[in-house]
């Protein structure tokens, strides 16, 4: 993907200066650029934008501006103010306006997807050895059968091989999935009227064979040869297979989980901080996921919890943390985007007055 200057200067501003991209890892923010909005609008000009069900988030970063949003306006006059605190657009039910007091950029970011993408942000830290592999191993079809807090544990089991050139291996033989990391290699299928091998389809970086071949439908009577000595990633079917045979981590849905509260369960927020203090449910604790494993001593193994985030991943991810250490634990289903009870907001709205300001 070719980008301009001036998009690069404004994908330098978010990787640095506003959250939560200045969190992410380089090859995080590589993907942000495929899931952000960047808008330039001329002074006067104005913007109507409908919320969403995931409440996005909207970044100033050049310029000055007023948002006309349910009844109120607020002016932002320094792309500071939303570095750390960015504005929280409305729900599906609501819109809102930008107006442009002047040329200006701005940022919009659907928070469900920040969601996720932090999620395999803190996967990618946590196993360090396929972290330069992780884009490469979500995408196949393999990866995208298991839930998102099973792949650190698939991960964890994946073997980096060294395969010299002109070695074979014969797909109804092998008993594991294989990702191509380096070199090439070509599929190649028995011809019983010639009696020989004849090449199917090359094989590079980034593709998969194996036991995958039952997964996708691909003929499952082909053997793999290694065109160039090749590094291949190996996940043995047993293993995998035990992973896609556990359980999913436990969900309780917002109704269900509010009477839970009542009967003594907490609840832990696994988001940012920032994103704690921007809103929270009442009476939850703020243990980051980053942060969680440092902070497991400090949990009582007495008491259940109930563990979320925006939307769920996180909160996935963590849930199955602490069932590994033996705690009690539910992921609250939709996270605070779908809690339908109340919430604390911050306090603090600044440049936020009635509607009948006047616009200049």
């Amino acid at each position: 993907m070719t980008i301009s200057t001036k998009l690069k200067k404004v994908l330098f501003k978010l990787s640095n200066l506003y959250f939560p991209f200045n969190n992410l890892s380089p090859g995080r923010l590589k993907e942000i650029v495929n899931h952000i909005r960047i808008i330039e609008l001329q002074q006067d000009e104005i913007l109507q934008m409908r919320g969403s069900r995931s409440q996005d988030y909207l970044y100033l970063m050049e310029g000055e501006i007023d948002i006309v949003c349910e009844g109120n306006i607020r002016t932002i006059s320094d792309p500071v103010d939303t570095q750390r605190s960015p504005v929280l657009l409305p729900n599906e039910k609501n819109s809102c306006s930008i107006i442009a007091k002047s040329d200006c950029i701005i940022s919009h970011a659907n928070r469900d997807i920040l969601d996720t993408i932090i999620a395999w942000d803190y996967i990618g830290r946590e196993t360090k050895n396929a972290v330069k592999y992780i884009d490469m191993i979500r995408n196949t079809l393999v990866f995208q059968r298991l839930p998102i807090e099973y792949i650190e544990n698939a991960f964890s089991c994946m073997k980096p091989t060294l395969f010299r050139k002109g070695e074979t291996i014969s797909a109804d033989q092998s008993d594991a999935y294989y990702l191509i990391l380096s070199g090439r290699a070509e599929v190649q299928k028995f011809d019983s009227t010639e009696q020989n091998f004849k090449r199917v389809t090359e094989l590079g970086i980034g593709d998969t064979f194996g036991d995958e071949a039952h997964v996708s439908g691909k003929n499952p009577d082909e053997t793999v040869a290694i065109l160039e000595d090749s590094e291949i990633l190996i996940l043995g079917k047993d293993d995998y297979q035990q992973l896609l045979s556990r359980p999913k981590v436990q969900t309780v849905q917002a109704q269900v989980a509010k009477t839970m509260l009542d009967n003594g369960y907490q609840l832990i927020d696994v988001r940012y901080p920032e994103e704690y203090a921007e809103n929270r449910i009442p009476g939850s604790r703020a243990v980051p996921l980053s942060d969680l494993n440092q902070h497991l001593a400090k949990l009582n193994k007495q008491q259940p919890y109930i563990l979320y985030c925006h939307s769920g991943p996180r909160s996935a991810i963590a849930t199955l943390i602490l069932h590994e250490h033996n705690f009690e634990a539910l992921s609250l289903e939709g996270g605070i985007r779908d809690w339908p009870y109340e919430v604390e907001e911050a306090s603090a709205k600044p440049n936020i007055v009635p509607l009948a300001k006047k616009f200049h």
